[in-house]
């Protein structure tokens, strides 16, 4: 019998061929794309890239996710392959083949798919990984070049994955035998779900934490909380999803059904049925393409949106080809560095910035009134931060004169509540606002906290040595910062900035044992050339991983979709065979099928785009970590990618929707 088993192994994987096309396609890819994640992750040439421990990080975390990702894909394909053949298995076991025979014919047709498609796979996968690789470094802005990337580690790491996600295909597919008679087999595909219970309690749950889900992903401010919220939202949104299709579609059904007016109509009646008599796998479903869907628009808006924001982040980062920064530092030592690298380099200045200024966080705000945070308090996370100037230096960075007096300032300021005041106080000290500022440090003075805070302003005040005695004791920093733009800032650019980093250690050694009685002095060197370099390497890297795993979120969802349209239709087909035989004619099956179709398709869509709605403002904050300063160029690059995968979806939707006309049709 045992011998059988065999034959019929190989015998079903050629007769079920069609079914299992999409199968195998599916697999091949995820094998390939896995192996293409593991070798760049063990690739020893990463190294040699600009920002290679970032991409290394972000690579390790995509290949898990990549894995998971696979396993569920497989699994979810299994299921259907395996619904579709549940009379075939029903007759077998009619015929005499034993619950063992048929174990023992499954997990051959297993071994025989895991073999043929981990051979296939990783074959893709070692094909394509060079070209991959010379992609990743075109993103980075490094020169391309077809290098070896195969390590010795990848095959077993691959094979390792595949056979834990095919073994737990082999005890799912036993289970399943296990627990079903052969009459239950034969009638697999044609009984209809449980009805499920607590319906109305799953529904408000289902609206309860996606909603709940939606006011953290709203009411989150601050980007470092933001990224902790956002997992937490994601789960959430994830349970809701699953809940209201679950539960709710089934509700919204029933009172439909309870609507004489609607339901009693042909098409109507038996969209309505259909969908009823499968809810529970519809549920599975349609949640499934929701949430890839979701999946595959944030990762390609956050990834995009980094990606074309680079060059504001650069221009707002580094403003000057050269910089020094010092804080609690005197600008005398600060310039010092500059002055000693220009001598030494022979680069000629074409523009030089030369500022110091305060900068302090605030720790309370009732409207107009801040609080600044004592210097003894440590850990603060402040809730708006202030940069503060001098009179003078404004003029020297606009060429403008204020004519501040004792009381007055001028600011600017993203702080919504101060732009419609007169007046500030600040730690009791009041003060009046002559003039509302434009960002006048914009391209001259770096920001660094625009990247930790929404809320910043930039004060300016008639005399600096008053304004620091009247904020005395709080947590004030004092920074010096020159910059100088050079001739030619491409010439030897390596070799200067390290130049310029020696400078800057050989002064902070000689500052350590003179300002002792000054908090945390320090200087920092930066150049145009590293923090670009630094800044393709991650930037690039980021929409790397975005592209793939949007690639592995969208094979999912065209498969879940296509499986899903495919196997409804051998299921709907004698159904409505049947209605044409007691007089339901072409057009109305059309419509009917239509409704349903319809029905299947966009509610998904629809649930994606609102997920993508009101996550839109935490991903900002979060993207705004990575340098993405433009909140107008974001939302053009969301439009696209909506654009761009409302396409694909209709797409995949006429292509499907042929196929299940044509099985019902047949």
């Amino acid at each position: 019998m045992f011998r059988l088993t065999n034959r019929l192994a190989l015998s079903n994987l050629i007769k079920n061929r069609k079914l299992y096309y999409p199968y195998t396609l599916a697999t091949i890819l995820v094998i390939a794309i896995t192996y293409i994640f593991t070798s760049l992750t063990l690739n020893s040439h990463l190294d040699d890239l600009t920002g290679a421990d970032a991409i290394k990080m972000v690579l390790g975390l995509g290949l898990g996710i990549v894995a998971l990702s696979s396993g569920i894909i497989v699994l979810y394909a299994n299921s259907f392959v395996m619904k579709n053949r549940s009379k075939e298995l029903g007759l077998y076991s009619v015929l005499g083949l034993e619950k063992r025979h048929l174990f023992s014919m499954i997990l051959k047709e297993t071994m025989i798919m895991g073999f043929v498609t981990l051979l296939l796979g990783i074959g893709v996968g070692a094909l394509f990984d060079k070209l991959i690789y010379a992609f990743l470094q075109r993103l980075i802005g490094e020169s391309t070049g077809l290098v070896s990337t195969f390590q010795v580690m990848t095959i077993p790491i691959v094979l390792v994955i595949f056979a834990c996600i095919f073994s737990l295909l082999v005890l799912v597919n036993g289970f399943r035998l296990l627990r079903l008679n052969p009459l239950q087999l034969t009638k697999d595909g044609l009984k209809g779900e449980k009805k499920g219970r607590f319906l109305v309690i799953q529904t408000l749950l289902g609206l309860g934490t996606m909603g709940y889900g939606y006011y953290l992903a709203l009411s989150v401010q601050n980007p470092v909380t933001a990224i902790i919220s956002f997992f937490l939202a994601v789960l959430l949104v994830i349970l809701g999803t699953y809940l209201l299709f679950n539960a709710g579609t089934t509700v919204v059904l029933q009172l439909l059904k309870k609507k004489k007016s609607y339901y009693y109509k042909p098409n109507n009646m038996i969209s309505i049925s259909n969908l009823v008599f499968r809810m529970k796998k519809n549920a599975v479903g349609l949640a499934t393409i929701a949430i890839l869907s979701s999946m595959v628009l944030v990762t390609l808006v956050g990834a995009a949106s980094i990606y074309a924001g680079k060059k504001d982040y650069l221009a707002s980062a580094a403003p000057h080809d050269y910089t020094v920064t010092g804080t609690n530092v005197d600008v005398t030592s600060t310039r010092k560095v500059m002055d000693d690298f220009l001598s030494q380099s022979g680069n000629q200045v074409n523009r030089k910035t030369e500022v110091t200024y305060l900068y302090f966080g605030i720790k309370e705000q009732e409207k107009n009134k801040l609080t600044i945070f004592s210097e003894n308090e440590r850990k603060v996370l402040p809730k708006s931060v202030f940069l503060v100037f001098s009179q003078a230096t404004y003029k020297q960075l606009t060429g403008k004169d204020l004519n501040l007096t004792s009381n007055q300032v001028s600011l600017f300021t993203k702080n919504k509540i101060l732009k419609d005041q007169k007046s500030v106080s600040i730690n009791g000290q009041n003060y009046q606002i002559q003039e509302s500022l434009n960002d006048f440090i914009k391209g001259k003075v770096p920001n660094i906290f625009t990247t930790i805070v929404s809320d910043y302003s930039y004060l300016v005040v008639p005399d600096m040595d008053i304004f620091k005695e009247s904020i005395k004791g709080t947590a004030t920093t004092q920074s010096t910062y020159v910059g100088v733009n050079v001739k030619d800032p491409t010439h030897e650019a390596k070799k200067d900035s390290d130049l310029l980093d020696k400078l800057t250690d050989k002064e902070m050694q000689q500052l350590a044992g003179q300002t002792t009685g000054v908090p945390g002095p320090n200087l920092t060197a930066n150049s145009r050339y590293d923090v670009e370099g630094m800044l393709n390497g991650f930037v690039g890297g980021t929409l790397f991983i975005g592209i793939f795993l949007s690639i592995i979120f969208m094979l999912g969802t065209v498969l879940v979709i296509y499986y899903k349209q495919i196997s409804e239709g051998y299921e709907d087909r004698e159904r409505f065979v049947i209605l044409q035989k007691i007089g339901l004619d072409d057009l109305q099956v059309k419509q009917t099928i239509r409704k349903q179709v319809l029905t299947v398709f966009f509610l998904p869509l629809i649930f994606a785009f609102i997920h993508l709605a009101f996550a839109y403002h935490m991903i900002s904050l979060i993207v705004r970590i990575i340098g993405v300063l433009n909140p107008d160029l974001m939302l053009v690059v969301t439009i696209i990618v909506c654009g761009v995968f409302f396409l694909a979806y209709v797409l995949v939707f006429v292509l499907t929707s042929r196929s299940y006309r044509r099985i019902v049709s047949m």
